[in-house]
This record gives structure tokens, C-alpha cells and sequence, in this order.
């Protein structure tokens, strides 16, 4: 049985959202099953299998990262009333950086769109309006002290980003080594993920780095950036993000 073509169910899903909301977005969990074969035969393209299992580890090291999946926190019911805050994180001045729920009316990302396998309820998002939103969070490295001296101190940065339909919003994630007085020694980022590689489908798509750990390097800040492009919402998603370190 032939596959449609991702095109005719973008185009059906406008039409539809352009009927029930009067603005552009798309629902996503119509499309979830014409995804799942297109990323499989599309090169260069993460397939959406869950972290633990692409690790490849029989115990995963610990997440330095604090409420890296949105989890503590509520969101409101309508995305567009406004933003939320979220714990842990410290958001950039003026920026509407918030999370929303999984399945949130208006075609946000649903419980069962393309994504983490494990991805409790919410996600992070750019918010109601903004070219840019942001917000971060400083990890000390103190019980990774001997290790980074030595090294020998790898990390792994990880997290799945997306955004909506054919629109070209995104979302970056990045690590920032600093020393113990602040000084910055490098960067790494993980993104973006764009709307071609989704296929202009409403989804999110794992990214991951891999590098040392600069042996100065006493504190990591975390940054989570989305951009507007296009429309009046920031959809720039970001779910199950990950900073570790390991011998």
C-alpha cells in the first residue's frame, strides 16, 4: 500500500486548521504515521528513539541539568494566554520563554506526535510573541573537579528540538564551560533542527555532541534559545534535554 505524500497531509491539515482556528498551525498527530516512514527513509535525519536507548548504556550517567523536561511545571490550558514559569531555569528579560502541555489545542506537538518515546507532559516553548526567547540555568561541576583536572572529563549534550509544520522557527541548545570566575573557555550547541529535516511536519528530532571537558572548567551554563521566524507564536520546541560528564 502506497504511502501519501508528506505534502498532501500538510496540505490537508492547513486547510483544516485554517477552518476550526482561523490561524496557521497543523495538527501534528494526523501526521504521525506518514513521519515515522519518511524519517526512516530520509538520510541525515535522527529517528526518534528514546535517549536511553541510543546511549547505549547499561546505567546512565546523572543529568546535571535541573526540570529538563518541563515536568515541574504547570502550564496553562491555552498556550496563547501567556507564559508559565519555569523552575529551574531563568529566563532571558522580556522574553516569553514558557512550557506547554502535550496536546494543547491549536496544533501543538500531541502525546503521541513524532518525539522522545519518553517524554512525560509538557515541552519548552519560544511563547506568545518575541523574535527571540531564552532562558538558562548554571550547573557547578564541583563533584567533577579531580576528573575534568585530569583531562579525562568527556561530556554528552542532548536534547530533542522541533517546531511547527512548514514554519521555520527553531530551537538551539548550549553549553558554555566557564571557569570558577566566570571567565568562558568554550562553547558547544546542539541544533537547529529545521523545518526541511521534520519533513514540515510538527515533530521533534534528537540532537547530541560530544566532547572534553576543558580542564579549567569549574561551572556550565545552560542555554535555551528559540527563535520566531515566521507567525505570531514562538515555536521553537525543546523536550528531554541532557548535559553529562563521564570518564
Amino acid at each position: 500500500m502506497g504511502v501519501p505524500s508528506v505534502s498532501e497531509h500538510v496540505a490537508a491539515d492547513l486547510r483544516e486548521a485554517s477552518n476550526r482556528l482561523g490561524h496557521r498551525r497543523v495538527s501534528s498527530a494526523r501526521t504521525a504515521g506518514v513521519l515515522a516512514a519518511v524519517l526512516t527513509m530520509a538520510g541525515g535525519l535522527v529517528l526518534p528513539v528514546s535517549a536511553s536507548a541510543s546511549d547505549g548504556l547499561r546505567a546512565a550517567p546523572a543529568n546535571l541539568m535541573r526540570n529538563a523536561g518541563a515536568e515541574k511545571t504547570k502550564p496553562k490550558p491555552n498556550p496563547a494566554g501567556g507564559k508559565v514559569s519555569v523552575s529551574g531555569w531563568k529566563p532571558a528579560k522580556g522574553t516569553y520563554f514558557t512550557a506547554v502541555a502535550y496536546g494543547a489545542p491549536a496544533g501543538f506537538p500531541a502525546k503521541d506526535s513524532p518525539g522522545p518515546s519518553k517524554r512525560g507532559g509538557n515541552f519548552f516553548a519560544g511563547g506568545i510573541t518575541g523574535g527571540t526567547s531564552s532562558a538558562s540555568q548554571t550547573v557547578s561541576l564541583s563533584r567533577y573537579t579531580k576528573l575534568i583536572r585530569s583531562g579525562k572529563a568527556k561530556f554528552r549534550l542532548s536534547a530533542w528540538l522541533g517546531g511547527f509544520g512548514t514554519q521555520a522557527d527553531y530551537a538551539t541548545l548550549t553549553v558554555t564551560w566557564r571557569t570558577a570566575k566566570g571567565a568562558v573557555l568554550t562553547r558547544k550547541t546542539i541544533g537547529p533542527v529545521t523545518a526541511g529535516q521534520r519533513e514540515n511536519i510538527t515533530c521533534l528530532l534528537q540532537r547530541t555532541a560530544t566532547g572534553k571537558v576543558p580542564t579549567r572548567a569549574r561551572k556550565a551554563v545552560i542555554t535555551l534559545r528559540m527563535t520566531r521566524r515566521e507567525g505570531t507564536y514562538n515555536d521553537g520546541y525543546a523536550d528531554n534535554l541532557s548535559l553529562t560528564i563521564t570518564k
